[in-house]
């Protein structure tokens, strides 16, 4: 699996403005826009995703090329997925297919949601703001 490929779906992403955002970019390349078979929902003033089968089921976000593996590390803090917070995590950090250009895929890492949602909350575009 290339593991040195990060996808972001919201407060990572460029138009986010977040200083975790800055970190991210301090330490990979922009490699383009994709999406993942997922739903989005609105957890707080930030949004999760929840891996899906159905094709139907969209999240829109960028992906990233780390050129600093260790980033992953403060990434995972900020995502409160490392071993200094109790679990259940918010977030776990798992692999996922990334669809870009012409249908060709690439694995990366994405922080998916890992607890109870409202289902009324669903982003319905898949896009995060």
């Amino acid at each position: 699996m290339e593991r040195d490929y990060l996808f972001v779906y919201g407060t990572l992403m460029q138009n986010s403005e977040h200083p975790m955002h800055q970190l991210l970019q301090q330490h990979s390349e922009f490699v383009c826009i994709g999406w993942i078979r997922a739903q989005l929902y609105q957890i707080h003033d930030y949004p999760g995703a929840l891996l899906s089968d159905n094709a139907k089921d969209k999240v829109h976000g960028e992906l990233y090329r780390l050129t600093t593996r260790s980033v992953l590390a403060q990434l995972d803090d900020y995502e409160e997925c490392s071993a200094a917070f109790p679990e259940p995590h918010e977030y776990q950090r798992r692999p996922v297919n990334v669809m870009i250009n012409n249908a060709k895929h690439i694995t990366a890492w994405a922080y998916i949601y890992n607890h109870p949602v409202d289902p009324h909350k669903r982003i319905l575009g898949g896009r995060f703001r």
